[in-house]
């Protein structure tokens, strides 16, 4: 009976910390679904996938706050580092001065906050060149409130990407297939240009969807011979707004795979700057059409873009060189994913491309100035992009620089991208 009752004493004790046990594990369980659960709440309800598609006028990862369905808040970024590797000699065979270098050129935050279903702020926190110990700097590219209230309406306030041409705003080195962005859209269209400014955007028709703002517009005396409008920027730091500037784009896409768009800027540019003959309004216009294309493997780009500088001779004077009245250009992009054809089935992406771009930032001056022909610039280059994941890339490309003068200098570059 005492053996029995040991035993019977046993089970109990066993069957009492096994059931102990049981509720821990349970009790840890039930943790660790709270700790998911108030994870989410802080960084806000995400769709299950990430959508890593452009949207409302932005590039894939600056769109993520758009997914969130609920209060919270989102992060993402991209980033790339480029070595750019020049030749010795340049096309009239004298020797080049630039050196080799390799530059960890960008890395991105984007920090976005939904407040409700129709009222969120995003941002995007530059970070250029590694350190500010060195030449590099910190900016904030874009920074706005944005209040949904239909598909045919939004509006938007704070500093915005102006919406011009295809590169200013889907600027995601992971979004084209050259290692560089292309010098049209850095010098004709100044991306990246960001601006204080506020505006709306939505749907006219099916399809069709408009953009525009009114923004701080440009410095005259900051223009460039060289590199045309670019220096006139602001960038929203204690801007001179003198005068304001309006800008816009309509796309078009309706073609499954297709985008049609044509966008524009126009505002003075004087900012109340004066000389012998009174008060310079430097009205500066830019204008571009533009095109993007994939399918089953093919993506192609093309945009043409010009601008133009009224007054330019009394701006040349004021700018201590020599502004061209007019400057153009346009480029060309293509590639092909040839992976389904070797790997069926595969993730990867390996895409040989070509790419040439022609811009002229001196494609006509004022009467009584002089041309220079080293402006008149083209580059023609080829290369490999190879994504291991669709938000990741390795590139190379070879680049022939050349221009009417003939002091082109060719280079060829790599670059790594990613996207988060």
């Amino acid at each position: 009976m005492k053996l029995a009752r040991f035993i019977l004493l046993l089970l109990f004790i066993f069957s009492t910390v096994y059931s102990q046990t049981d509720s821990l594990q349970e009790i840890r369980r039930q943790i660790e679904i709270l700790t998911q659960e108030i994870e989410q709440l802080k960084l806000g309800e995400v769709e299950s996938e990430t959508p890593y598609s452009p949207t409302r006028g932005l590039g894939a990862a600056a769109s993520k706050v758009y997914s969130l369905k609920k209060t919270g808040v989102s992060i993402a970024g991209y980033g790339e580092v480029v070595y750019e590797n020049y030749a010795k000699k340049l096309d009239n065979d004298t020797t080049s001065k630039k050196l080799d270098q390799l530059d960890y050129l960008r890395n991105i935050i984007y920090v976005g906050y939904r407040y409700n279903d129709w009222i969120l702020f995003n941002s995007e926190i530059e970070f250029e060149h590694a350190t500010t110990g060195k030449g590099g700097s910190v900016s904030v590219e874009f920074g706005y409130v944005e209040l949904m209230f239909s598909k045919h309406f939004n509006f938007r306030a704070g500093m915005i990407l102006p919406p011009m041409g295809i590169t200013n705003e889907k600027h995601e080195p992971s979004l084209f297939l050259y290692t560089l962005r292309p010098q049209v859209e850095q010098l004709i269209i100044p991306t990246t240009w960001r601006t204080n400014g506020f505006g709306a955007y939505g749907e006219i028709l099916p399809s069709l969807n408009y953009s525009l703002y009114m923004v701080e517009g440009f410095v005259a005396k900051s223009f460039s011979d060289v590199n045309g409008i670019r220096g006139g920027r602001q960038s929203g730091a204690f801007s001179v707004v003198e005068d304001f500037g309006f800008t816009g784009k309509v796309d078009y896409n309706g073609i499954n795979g297709a985008i049609f768009g044509a966008s524009f800027y126009r505002g003075n540019s004087g900012q109340s700057a004066k000389d012998s003959l009174g008060t310079i309004s430097a009205a500066t216009t830019i204008l571009s059409a533009h095109t993007e294309f994939a399918w089953k493997g093919l993506e192609a780009r093309a945009l043409y873009a010009m601008a133009t500088v009224d007054q330019a001779g009394r701006v040349s004077k004021l700018a201590g060189k020599t502004i061209g009245s007019e400057m153009n250009g346009y480029y060309v992009s293509v590639g092909y994913d040839i992976i389904p054809h070797l790997v069926p089935g595969s993730e990867h992406a390996l895409i040989p491309f070509l790419f040439y771009e022609t811009y002229n930032t001196h494609a006509a001056v004022a009467t009584g100035f002089v041309k220079n022909m080293e402006y008149d610039r083209t580059t023609f280059a080829y290369g490999l992009s190879y994504k291991p994941h669709p938000n990741v890339a390795f590139k190379i490309d070879y680049r022939d620089n050349s221009n009417a003068k003939k002091t082109g200098n060719d280079q060829w570059n790599i670059a790594v991208n990613y996207l988060f």
